[in-house]
């Protein structure tokens, strides 16, 4: 996989336009390099909030050059804005990636815990990212970057807060010291 989108795609371009706009379509996602793609539309237009529920982040999906710089866009344009992560299988390898050593310079709005569970859907383990109650990306294949998502369905997004929320808050997780 390469680590320069190319953004002239028209796998890309729609997304983008998705994510830009006030449409309330349903996208699908099948492939890696797919998930990056959304990944970097969810963070440019995020306003308030980006909560990831993932497995290691240790991958190009969420090391690759543009989406570290929308990450750092979002922090650096208000300071309001922030970033909760859970990582369900966190090992100190996250450490060393572009992506925790980014998050590592925003300790007033960066959380990162472990979280030794899944989150399920239709049977299988799932993995999601949600934004301003409105955008979300849901993997429901982790293996094959199976996806579905949709940049303005604030029902669909809501419910995906609300499990990250309990998560997150619960006993069950455990803080990641980004230093």
């Amino acid at each position: 996989m390469t680590t320069n989108v190319n953004l002239k795609s028209v796998y890309a371009e729609d997304i983008f336009r998705l994510a830009k706009g006030p449409e309330d379509k349903v996208f699908y996602n099948s492939s890696a390099e797919h998930a990056v793609i959304v990944h970097q539309a969810l963070v440019k237009y995020a306003k308030e909030y980006i909560y990831i529920f993932s497995s290691s982040m240790c991958t190009e999906i969420s090391n690759n050059p543009e989406y570290c710089q929308y990450m750092r866009d979002f922090l650096d344009l208000d300071g309001t804005h922030k970033i909760h992560i859970v990582l369900t299988d966190y090992n100190d390898a996250f450490k060393n990636m572009p992506i925790a050593k980014l998050l590592a310079d925003y300790p007033m709005q960066v959380i990162v815990k472990q979280f030794n569970g899944k989150v399920m859907y239709n049977g299988q383990p799932a993995h999601f990212t949600v934004t301003d109650d409105r955008a979300f990306r849901l993997e429901t294949n982790i293996k094959e970057h199976m996806a579905f998502g949709n940049f303005n369905s604030p029902d669909q997004a809501k419910v995906l807060r609300e499990t990250f929320e309990q998560i997150f808050n619960s006993n069950l997780c455990k803080g990641v010291n980004l230093c």
